[in-house]
């Protein structure tokens, strides 16, 4: 009896985890040209409750489609190799590299969250991989069992049978990182850990304004989370440009590409293409390539 109780407060507790919050409104655009239409969707790259549950428009568009891209493959062998693209192929140790107090405000951090975790685990990690590391990392101890909601997306679909693919492959991706020098990278996670040890919890306005669908709001957050230092402005572009502007243009010939294919054909593809939210907003976005190339967009409310 005492067993079965406890499952039963497992199971209250979980339904309350997942009913915390849902997207108020998403960010959700119908593409057209001519004959032909699809839809994109903007996702948030965060592992938190209340993007498990994906909106019931999203699951309706999902149903009636027969093609959905996220930005890579989201198969579990894609997954694995993407770990090798983050290690190190020299002997050296994080301590070789890094700045001797940069190193100990990691270890600092590290055991602030948690007094057992070691820097040791990152020893393998190239400097960018550290980085993008240690801004999930506490996200991912709070909710070890969360995905990202284009790993929601990819296994709703494939649970209806659908193909999902990927407009990027996991070497293009990952690869970009590798044309930031050393110097660039340990910038970078100075950066990271000057955010992540002020008081401000900078995922939870990230996921904030994505529930709420604000796109005003979200382009001048993340603006402001950029380089701060005037000295460091270049790399701010340089990231700008080969991070978004440069993947937004491939993407966006991609789904060109893909849709005059389909036009090609006596029968008509539905297609969806879920990428993070960045590549849809503000200046030299997917959508202002695609409207570049004729194609009208809508927000759907």
């Amino acid at each position: 009896m005492k067993i079965f109780k406890i499952l039963i407060l497992l199971h209250l507790t979980t339904i309350l985890l997942f009913s915390q919050g849902h997207i108020d409104k998403p960010f959700l655009w119908k593409v057209t040209k001519d004959k032909q239409e699809f839809y994109l969707f903007g996702t948030m790259h965060l592992q938190v409750p209340e993007l498990q549950i994906l909106p019931k428009s999203l699951v309706t568009i999902i149903n009636n489609s027969d093609e959905i891209y996220t930005e890579i493959p989201m198969d579990i062998s894609t997954q694995l190799e993407a770990s090798k693209f983050v290690i190190r192929n020299d002997n050296r140790r994080l301590k070789d590299i890094l700045p001797k107090e940069l190193y100990k405000e990691i270890v600092w951090y590290l055991y602030k969250i948690n007094p057992k975790l070691n820097i040791s685990l990152f020893d393998k990690m190239k400097i960018w991989g550290v980085s993008s590391s240690l801004t999930s990392l506490k996200s991912q101890l709070k909710y070890p069992q969360m995905r990202a909601i284009d790993k929601v997306i990819y296994d709703y679909a494939k649970s209806k049978g659908k193909i999902v693919l990927g407009i990027e492959s996991i070497e293009e991706q990952l690869g970009i990182m590798d044309k930031f020098t050393l110097q660039e990278q340990i910038i970078s996670l100075e950066q990271a850990l000057i955010q992540l040890n002020e008081k401000r919890d900078y995922i939870e306005e990230l996921k904030d304004f994505y529930l709420k669908g604000d796109s005003e709001k979200l382009i001048s957050f993340i603006e402001s989370m950029m380089f701060q230092i005037p000295k460091y402005k270049k790399l701010e572009k340089k990231f700008m440009t080969l991070l978004l502007y440069q993947r937004n243009l491939i993407m966006a010939k991609r789904i060109d590409k893909i849709l005059q294919n389909s036009s090609n054909k006596t029968s008509q593809k539905n297609y969806l293409f879920a990428f993070g939210v960045m590549h849809f907003l503000g200046e030299k976005s997917v959508i202002e390539y695609l409207k570049s190339y004729g194609y009208t967009t809508v927000r759907v409310k």
